[in-house]
């Protein structure tokens, strides 16, 4: 394989998985977003945010690889390699999210149960 094709494999395959995962978190995300930003619009944009932030971390971590292996054993092994970096990145994106969440769901003011009316 020649290093240009194991570059492009090993971002291919990262910026699907980024995809995959940022598109099964959304709609969890999302619920939340509306009730701590108390508007759509609000929601919609920090989740548009938070899923680019899910795919362009990674894909930066992946835009660093310099492929250098020889063998297609060494090449699996690379890319195997490579993509654990990226997906940290993935990671590390979603603890700053959830950190971010979490903080604003801490100081969010909630709403005061209103007590039945008594007889």
């Amino acid at each position: 394989m020649t290093a240009i094709l194991i570059y492009a494999i090993q971002l291919a395959i990262t910026i699907a998985a980024c995809l995959l995962l940022a598109a099964y978190i959304r709609p969890v995300l999302r619920r939340v977003l509306i009730d701590l930003c108390n508007t759509e619009e609000r929601a919609t944009f920090w989740t548009m945010f938070s899923n680019i932030m899910l795919v362009v971390l990674p894909t930066i971590f992946g835009m660093g690889f310099r492929p250098e292996a020889n063998t297609a054993v060494d090449s699996f092994f690379e890319i195997a390699g490579q993509l654990r970096v990226n997906l940290l990145g993935f990671i590390m994106s979603l603890i700053a999210i959830g950190f971010a969440v979490s903080f604003f769901a801490l100081v969010t003011p909630r709403p005061q149960p209103t007590e039945p009316a008594r007889s």
